[in-house]
């Protein structure tokens, strides 16, 4: 099969390598479409590890990494998957080790596929590994019914969250610095968004940060008075005030944790409103030949995301 594989700071190829071979508890997914993650792609083309910047990654990286956002159809089951068959869609919500999401064909444990509903396109279920990992922050709340939310940060995992939020009942206002983000998400009609500097001296109940640079989420903490969840990857250090410690607010960082069945069923229940708008996440389509100018693109923010067919795209 067809993978793409990044060799070194701004190289990539095309290679050919053995389609995967599966376990007992695995699949084997025929990958119908596969969108980049803006952070990991821009970082990894361009020479610096996704988590500490100072280092450049380990070249080469495994064939198809970093995609990890795909969608797909079951090629094959191991004998002891229990819930998936051949032909069944299924949308990544983890990958294995060593293995990426640019390519043809991938292997996962049964547990780490979300089974799709025919309602459900594939480009809106691609980036269903990023819905789950905003699911999972949000969820930190607790309960955002009836609770005021700042979300900062309107790239793909702001867009998702603050449509998640209204769907569970909370007022979000999203904030970015950016005038060209504001209006997107304006226009898309998905709620409500303004000038990071705009905001004066409101503040909100709940903060969520998609940043992840110090200065965002000392924004959103400053702006908070009960509980902060830091989505974004924490880049400098921040102050928590005085009157944080004496009004009890909660800061924490994204936990990562094991999809439930409850948490499939929050999924599900997302993808399948007709009011979430995920395709908008897919701004192009292109061909893995023009993977560096679509990093470019993303580097820009002229694109949200970028997705591939990979049965067509080599």
């Amino acid at each position: 099969m067809k993978a793409l594989q990044i060799t070194g700071a701004g190289e990539y190829g095309i290679a050919n390598v053995p389609q995967p071979t599966i376990l007992d508890d695995q699949v084997l997914v025929r990958i119908t479409l596969v969108s980049t993650c803006p952070r990991w792609d821009i970082a990894m083309l361009g020479g610096k590890d996704m988590f500490d910047q100072t280092r450049p990654p380990d070249y080469p990286l495994p064939p198809g990494f970093p995609g990890h956002e795909a969608v797909g159809v079951v090629e094959a089951a191991g004998p002891s998957v229990q819930g998936l068959r051949p032909g069944d869609r299924v949308a990544a919500l983890e990958h294995l080790q060593g293995q990426g999401a640019y390519a043809q064909y991938m292997a996962y444990r049964e547990r780490d596929l979300l089974k799709l509903p025919d309602t459900v396109s594939d480009r809106k279920a691609v980036s269903t590994e990023l819905l789950k990992c905003v699911v999972l922050g949000l969820d930190q709340f607790e309960d955002v019914k009836g609770k005021s939310m700042l979300v900062a940060g309107l790239g793909p995992a702001g867009i998702l969250a603050i449509q998640v939020a209204r769907l569970w009942g909370a007022r979000v206002i999203g904030i970015d610095v950016s005038p060209e983000r504001v209006a997107a998400v304006n226009a898309l009609g998905i709620g409500e968004a303004v000038l990071a500097d705009s905001l004066g001296d409101r503040r909100f109940d709940l903060g969520y940060d998609c940043v992840g640079a110090a200065p965002s989420v000392q924004n959103v903490l400053d702006r908070t008075n009960e509980h902060v969840v830091i989505f974004g990857v924490l880049r400098g250090e921040l102050i928590y005030r005085d009157r944080f410690w004496m009004n009890g607010i909660k800061l924490e960082s994204h936990k990562a944790r094991p999809v439930t069945e409850r948490y499939r069923r929050l999924l599900l229940d997302v993808l399948t409103r007709p009011e979430m708008n995920t395709e908008c996440l897919q701004t192009k389509q292109i061909s893995f030949k023009l993977y560096a100018e679509g990093v470019e693109t993303l580097k820009r923010q002229e694109a949200v995301k970028i997705c591939f067919n990979p049965q067509e795209a080599f």
